[in-house]
């Protein structure tokens, strides 16, 4: 399948590698390989909303909304929340403060099934501890719901009037990192 940036393609496709070899490799590396499927796509997600933002125009005003200093970047959930808001909420929280409420967290939880749960593995790993009771299962489903999530966020952007086109292939992706490295 094709994607929205050289990266988003190089992650997802790095997850479906990790999924992979979960499935069908030692029981002894299931849990790295599983961790591995989710961090990248926690990982794909954030690239693809990045890549939305970016073209769409939005960057500094979701910077400006979330109050992140100049040279700073705004965390997944902190993107997810301003993103939602901006484009789809009935109504609209005008400051950050109002932004992170239980109503909003319920709403995302509601509107991209899965990502709570990929969201926590992630921070967990980024803070060093690792969940011992992921399993091929989980992972295979919350994968699932990464993907999904992605082609919600870029439906969310169409609606929006920034109709974002996936033409980039895993292997356009790698060749293009190939001239990269070539011409540094």
């Amino acid at each position: 399948m094709s994607e929205i940036s050289n990266n988003s393609a190089i992650l997802i496709a790095t997850s479906f590698q990790a999924l992979n070899r979960a499935k069908t490799g030692n029981k002894s590396t299931l849990l790295c390989n599983c961790t591995v499927t989710i961090l990248f796509a926690s990982f794909f997600i954030e690239e693809n909303l990045d890549v939305i933002i970016k073209k769409m125009g939005k960057n500094r005003e979701m910077k400006n909304f979330l109050r992140i200093k100049k040279h700073g970047h705004p965390g997944l959930l902190d993107k997810l929340a301003w993103y939602f808001n901006y484009c789809s909420a009935n109504s609209k929280a005008d400051s950050r403060e109002k932004l992170f409420t239980n109503r909003l967290e319920g709403r995302l939880n509601k509107r991209f099934p899965g990502f709570k749960r990929i969201y926590q593995i992630r921070n967990d790993v980024a803070h060093g501890k690792i969940n011992r009771r992921l399993n091929l299962k989980e992972t295979k489903k919350l994968r699932i719901q990464a993907k999904a999530i992605v082609n919600d966020l870029l439906d969310i952007a169409a609606v929006a009037g920034c109709k974002i086109p996936r033409n980039i292939t895993y292997y356009m992706a790698i060749s293009n990192s190939e001239e990269q490295l070539a011409d540094n």
